[in-house]
């Protein structure tokens, strides 16, 4: 007697364990290059320092733009809110340091009274952030022109 083989049957489900392997792959590679790319969502031109440092530590970043507005991580504020906005800050960290991203056209006022706001509001740490000037270009470059030392 002859034996009957069965028909082969289709398997109706699908593999998704290597594309769950791919998906976890890119999650990973995008949660480490994000914060790379993002450095900051007010565009402001730093001035150049021979001495800027890189960041460390727990930082709340204010911004001024190159038209005087005020941001406090990316949202913006004025003068007589950043207290308010920054004693809870504050009271969670005692060590926040206050990162401020000044445009070099600015006047030096509204650094002076972003410093006395957040000093009312109990920060006590400050960075003025800076880009780094090239070794060449250490006294030469006085925005955008050339020093001669002449009045």
């Amino acid at each position: 007697m002859k034996r009957r083989e069965k028909p082969a049957e289709f398997i109706a489900d699908i593999n998704i364990t290597p594309f769950t392997d791919v998906v976890l792959v890119l999650l990973i590679i995008f949660m480490i290059i994000t914060p790379m790319v993002i450095k900051s969502g007010i565009q402001v031109k730093l001035p150049k320092a021979e001495t800027s440092r890189s960041e460390q530590g727990k930082f709340c970043t204010i911004s001024i733009d190159a038209q005087e507005n005020i941001f406090l991580d990316e949202k913006k504020a004025s003068i007589g809110e950043l207290r308010r906005l920054m004693e809870p800050r504050v009271k969670i960290n005692p060590e926040v340091v206050v990162k401020i991203n000044g445009d070099k056209s600015i006047k030096y006022n509204i650094v002076m009274a972003i410093l006395d706001s957040t000093r009312a509001a109990g920060a006590s740490q400050y960075i003025l952030v800076a880009e780094r000037m090239k070794p060449d270009m250490i006294g030469r470059e006085m925005d955008g022109k050339e020093k001669t030392g002449r009045p």
